[in-house]
């Protein structure tokens, strides 16, 4: 690629992400003023809505820069043991992700648990449907298909996946699901690189919101026994208040080795399944760079989201919207 058009590039997918951005808190603002007024958005619509904002500006990008799905934004067949092995491979990454999301709680709540409540409110079948299949198309479609393989042009594979990682963390809006987006957006790539293709990463990342749903959805008719999810929310953030983090940290961080170590040889063995094996290898090898990545409409991008995190959405929360 051409110096002037990675330049042009990098810029445009700096004003990509921010547009993106900009639109969810105009959809989230309007949906607060909404309730407000008494005027309640089903669950439903709430999730369809929350995951558009990412990919319609992202699909608009793809069809004015006339990119190709299989050349292009990384649709390329993979086989049958490569989809076989990206089904099991979603649980030594769940375990590795689970890792960094009971770290991030020393900090913050469970954001996952805490809307437990709002999050089932609606139909179980399709919330489900929209945060296990739904959802994680649209994210791995933004995230992998456009931001990784784009910046892959301009910065190479390994910090391609670095930055795609960090929109993704970037994109959930709050700390404690970023801390393990980011560490996942990473893998993602990795095993994308492994199998020439995104398909993987949208397998793996499907598998783990249908597990983590459907393990919420069993908490809260065990809980609803006894309690309501407010109790299952209370008991998470006394859990977090306690020694007993420290605990699970102990936990979930042999866990997260022990899956590390098996999922080493089943990314060798994926790349090599599909004969991508040196390509695997010379992501992690320097001086790939072609440009600079990091333009004003990134860093606004990446600053106006942090300032939505920070600011912003504790700013909504003490003013009861």
């Amino acid at each position: 690629m051409p110096q002037d058009n990675i330049k042009s590039e990098a810029g445009s997918l700096g004003w990509l992400f921010f547009v993106s951005m900009l639109m969810h808190v105009i959809c989230s603002i309007a949906a607060n003023i909404l309730e407000q007024k008494g005027i309640t958005i089903p669950i439903e619509l709430s999730l369809i809505v929350s995951e558009l904002t990412l990919f319609v500006p992202a699909l608009i990008y793809v069809l004015i820069r006339k990119l190709g799905f299989s050349e292009d934004l990384g649709f390329g067949k993979i086989k049958p043991g490569t989809i076989l092995m990206s089904v099991f491979m979603s649980f030594p990454v769940w375990s590795i992700g689970s890792f960094f999301n009971v770290l991030s709680q020393i900090f913050v709540s469970n954001t996952m648990v805490q809307m437990s409540d709002t999050l089932l409110g609606g139909s179980n079948v399709a919330v489900w449907f929209l945060g296990s299949i739904f959802g994680p198309f649209c994210e791995e479609f933004v995230c992998r298909s456009v931001f990784n393989r784009r910046y892959e042009l301009i910065a190479g594979p390994m910090r391609a996946g670095l930055i795609s990682a960090l929109y993704f963390a970037l994109a959930h809006l709050n700390l404690n699901q970023a801390a393990y987006a980011f560490v996942l957006g990473v893998l993602f790539s990795i095993i994308n690189k492994a199998a020439g293709s995104v398909y993987p990463s949208m397998i793996i990342h499907m598998c783990i919101n249908g597990c983590n749903l459907l393990m919420i959805m069993a908490m809260i008719g065990i809980t609803g026994e006894f309690g309501s999810a407010q109790d299952l929310a209370a008991a998470a953030e006394a859990t977090r208040g306690s020694d007993m983090i420290y605990i699970l940290l102990a936990v979930t961080l042999v866990g997260a080795l022990l899956s590390l170590l098996i999922l080493i040889p089943c990314v060798a063995f994926v790349s090599k399944h599909e004969n991508r094996f040196e390509e695997l290898i010379s992501m992690f090898k320097t001086g790939q760079s072609k440009g600079r990545w990091f333009t004003f409409s990134s860093a606004l991008a990446i600053c106006f989201t942090l300032f939505i995190m920070f600011g912003l959405n504790p700013l909504l929360s003490a003013l009861g919207m």
